[in-house]
C-alpha cells in the first residue's frame, strides 16, 4: 500500500515537474534574454536612450521618406489593375525562369527601387488580393527582397565607403545576385493553405483610407524593427557576446575590427556597414563585405520581412536559407569586380 501511495505520488511529481520545467521551454530563455536587456537599460539609461532616439532618427530621416510613398502609391496601382495586365508582357520570362507569374516582374522593380521591405510588403498583398499561389509567394521572394539604390549608392558607397564606384559594384551585385538566387529556388513547392476568395466591392476613398491606415501601420512595424535590434545589438555587443565569434574569426586571419563588424551586421546591417568602413581593410574587401551584409540584410531586415510575409505563412528556414545564398552570391561576384575595378 506504501509502495503503491509512493509510487503515484513520484509519478505525479514527475507529471508536474516535467510540465513545468522551464529548462524545456524556449519561452524561457526569452524571458532571460529579455529580463538581460531590460537590466541593461536600467542600469546605462542614458546609454539606451541615445541609441534609440539614434534609430528613430535613422528611420524618420531616411527610411520613412522613401518607403512611406511606395508604400501607398504601389498598392493604389495594383488596385488599379493595370499592373497585371502590363506585367503580362514579362509572362514568358518569369515563367521559364522563375516559374512564377508575370507580376514578380512589377514586385522585382518595386523591391530594386525603394528597397527593404516593399519587395515583401507587395508579396503579402497580391497573396492576400489572391493574385499569387502560396508557392508563387515564396518563389517570388527569392529574388524580390531587395535593398534600394539610395541606401546602397548613396549611404554606403558614398557616405561610409567614401566611393561612389564601390557603391555601384554592391548595387550591380546585388541585383545579378538576386535574380540568379531565384533560379535556384524556382522548382520549389510547398502545400497551399486554404482561403476564402472574396471579390472587393469597394469605393476608391475606401480603398485610399485602407492603404493609406496599411502604409502607416507598416511603417511603425519597420521603424519598430530598427530600433529594437539596434537596442539588442548595443546590448549583446556592450556584454561581450560578440567576442567569442569574433576570436573564432581571429583565428581565420580576419582582424577584430572587421570581424567585430561583420558579427554586428548580421544582426543590423546598417551598423555592420559602417564598422566596416572604419575597419582595417582594403577598399575591395569591405565593398565585397558591405556588399555581403546588404544582401542578407541582418536579422533587422529579416524580421520586417517576415512580419509581412507570415501572411501566407512563409518558412522562416527557407526564407533565411535565401538570404543566406543570395548574400553569399553577392560577395562572390562583388569580390570579383572590385578587384577588376577598384
Amino acid at each position: 500500500m506504501n509502495r503503491k501511495f509512493l509510487s503515484n505520488v513520484n509519478n505525479k511529481l514527475n507529471n508536474l515537474f516535467s510540465k513545468f520545467n522551464p529548462f524545456k521551454k524556449t519561452n524561457f530563455f526569452l524571458a532571460i534574454f529579455f529580463v538581460v536587456i531590460l537590466l541593461s537599460i536600467a542600469i546605462s539609461p542614458n546609454k539606451y536612450i541615445s541609441v534609440t532616439l539614434n534609430a528613430f532618427l535613422v528611420w524618420a530621416t531616411n527610411v520613412l521618406p522613401a518607403l512611406f510613398p511606395f508604400m501607398i502609391f504601389t498598392r493604389l496601382l495594383i488596385a488599379t489593375g493595370y499592373v497585371e495586365k502590363s506585367s503580362r508582357l514579362f509572362s514568358p520570362i518569369t515563367k521559364k525562369l522563375y516559374n512564377t507569374p508575370a507580376i514578380s516582374s512589377y514586385i522585382f522593380l518595386m523591391s530594386i527601387l525603394s528597397g527593404y521591405p516593399l519587395g515583401a510588403k507587395i508579396t503579402a498583398d497580391l497573396y492576400k488580393q489572391n493574385k499569387i499561389s502560396r508557392s508563387e509567394a515564396h518563389r517570388i521572394c527569392c529574388f524580390t527582397s531587395n535593398s534600394g539604390p539610395m541606401f546602397i549608392v548613396g549611404t554606403v558607397g558614398v557616405g561610409m565607403l567614401l566611393c561612389p564606384l564601390a557603391g555601384y559594384i554592391i548595387l550591380i551585385s546585388h541585383i545579378i545576385s538576386a535574380l540568379l538566387n531565384g533560379l535556384i529556388y524556382r522548382k520549389y513547392t510547398t502545400y497551399e493553405l486554404p482561403r476564402d476568395y472574396i471579390v472587393s466591392d469597394k469605393k476608391n476613398e475606401d480603398i485610399l483610407t485602407e492603404t493609406m491606415m496599411s502604409a502607416v501601420t507598416s511603417s511603425l512595424v519597420v521603424g519598430g524593427y530598427i530600433v529594437i535590434f539596434c537596442v539588442i545589438t548595443e546590448v549583446l555587443s556592450s556584454l561581450g557576446m560578440f567576442v567569442p565569434i569574433v576570436n573564432l574569426f581571429g583565428k581565420l586571419g580576419i582582424n577584430s575590427s572587421l570581424s567585430n563588424a561583420i558579427v554586428t551586421g548580421f544582426f543590423e546591417m546598417t551598423k555592420g556597414c559602417l564598422l566596416i568602413s572604419h575597419a582595417s581593410a582594403s577598399l575591395a574587401i569591405k565593398t565585397s563585405i558591405c556588399s555581403l551584409l546588404i544582401s542578407f540584410g541582418g536579422l533587422g531586415i529579416f524580421f520586417q520581412a517576415i512580419s509581412f510575409l507570415n501572411e501566407f505563412k512563409i518558412s522562416k528556414k527557407l526564407f533565411f536559407v535565401q538570404k543566406t545564398t543570395h548574400a553569399i552570391i553577392a560577395f562572390l561576384i562583388s569580390f570579383c569586380l572590385s578587384l577588376l575595378l577598384l
